[in-house]
């Protein structure tokens, strides 16, 4: 995930803390504890392994070493790490799902110009493989 520039602000929601509603804004997030509702940042938000997060999230950059139950759009680039889990679909320009992360849902890949608008998405999922050819 990129760094933040010099001078982003980041919020953070610690373990102890249980959150219900809705987030918007123009900053990072950390997310260490419980949210349920909705995200949506121009940042970058990070899950840890002890959040556990109900909701449909945008953001530029997301990281999930915890749980995210909800559908995700991401500007740029997703990482699901080894302890990770997501359940719902994803729509996200780059992703990085790493060995033993739990991804249960739909992706969708998109161009840099399809995400701020422009054309030029692509499905990856539900299209079949070329059937191959036999030798004989």
């Amino acid at each position: 995930m990129e760094k933040g520039k010099p001078g982003d602000s980041t919020s953070l929601l610690s373990k102890n803390v249980k959150i219900e509603g809705d987030i918007q804004g123009e900053e990072n997030l950390y997310i260490e504890g419980r949210f349920k509702g909705s995200i949506k940042l121009t940042g970058n938000i990070f899950i840890e392994s002890t959040g556990v997060v109900e909701a449909d999230i945008e953001a530029d950059n997301i990281v999930i070493q915890g749980s995210v139950t909800g559908n995700v759009i991401v500007r740029k680039q997703l990482e699901i790490q080894p302890t990770g889990k997501l359940i719902g679909d994803c729509t996200a320009q780059s992703i990085d799902i790493k060995e033993g992360a739990i991804f249960e849902g739909c992706l969708k890949m998109l161009k840099s110009a399809a995400i701020t608008g422009g054309a030029g998405s692509a499905s990856i999922l539900n299209e079949k493989p070329a059937a191959k050819e036999s030798k004989k």
